[in-house]
């Protein structure tokens, strides 16, 4: 009976790790761009009391045997992340920036791109705001990164589809000429074309792009908090993360003014958290059967 003490315990764990994912995404419910978890059960190695025969025969008249196992218990074998997207709600700021479509922002703690100290960061989370140098930046203060400004009177070309970044850096929107640094009344297009007009009449804009990047495995990536992502070697199994500019390719289009929602499904989070204590209950109420089978036992002798 110490097999199914064993097998119970292993299913309470594996149910109370279920019921901590679903947890984590009713507390997220709320959060801007958040994925959604899921678990993935699979059963733990089997003990093979007998083996498989094959028949014999058929003037022998002997029949096949299948083997005969007991299963040892049950663990999750992954945590997936759900990338499917959200909603988008419009929230009217000119700052939160929302990807209708696949891709991650760039962000990185160094305005002057990413180095050694200072690595990239994904991220679909846009509620960015303007900090006091201008710059676009995450409620943590992570810089969103995009090309270098150009000041001109006619956009430049786009970022090409890549697997190599483009010179990346931090998105100022200040009005160029201007006397003191001013935030201006900038645009962001579908294309990821950033436009800060100037502060003279008919003087020259700035202009830079804020780029996507799309990989092939996202449930590689790794969460790094504040809801960012990082690469990792399992988020390339067919190799690099590709840049490109917004609304090219596989990336989807940037929608200023607007914020994605959570992915959640509170319905089904809720169904599974049923399952979830029915199954933790179940594994109890089995360790208890086979202490009081124990008890019975000891009381006979």
């Amino acid at each position: 009976m110490t097999a199914a003490l064993n097998a119970a315990a292993s299913g309470m764990n594996a149910f109370q790790q279920m019921m901590d994912v679903i947890g984590n995404n009713i507390a997220n419910v709320n959060t801007t761009a958040y994925k959604s978890g899921n678990t993935i059960f699979e059963d733990l190695l089997s003990q093979t009391i007998s083996s498989g025969s094959a028949g014999g025969a058929a003037q022998q008249q002997i029949g096949g045997t299948n083997p005969i196992q007991v299963g040892l218990g049950v663990k999750v074998a992954s945590v997936y992340t759900d990338f499917s997207q959200g909603s988008l709600t419009v929230s009217g700021v000119p700052s939160n920036l929302a990807i209708n479509g696949g891709g991650f922002f760039l962000v990185c703690a160094s305005p002057t791109g990413p180095n050694a100290t200072a690595p990239l960061y994904y991220t679909r989370a846009g509620a960015f705001s303007v900090d006091s140098n201008g710059y676009l930046v995450t409620p943590n203060g992570y810089y969103v990164m995009g090309t270098g400004a150009v000041n001109s009177t006619t956009p430049p070309a786009g970022p090409i589809t890549s697997a190599t970044p483009p010179a990346l850096a931090a998105i100022n929107i200040n009005e160029p000429n201007a006397a003191t640094p001013t935030p201006g009344n900038y645009t962001i297009g579908p294309n990821g074309l950033v436009t800060v007009p100037s502060a003279t009449t008919g003087g020259a804009n700035n202009y830079a792009y804020i780029p996507l990047v799309n990989v092939e495995n996202p449930g590689g990536l790794v969460k790094a908090g504040n809801s960012l992502y990082q690469a990792s070697s399992a988020t390339l199994p067919g190799g690099a993360p590709i840049y490109s500019a917004a609304g090219s390719g596989t990336a989807g289009q940037i929608q200023q003014g607007a914020l994605e929602g959570s992915n959640v499904n509170l319905t089904s989070d809720m169904s599974n958290m049923i399952v979830a204590q029915t199954g933790y209950e179940s594994n109890s109420k089995v360790i208890n059967t086979v202490s009081q089978m124990d008890q019975f036992m000891l009381q006979q002798v």
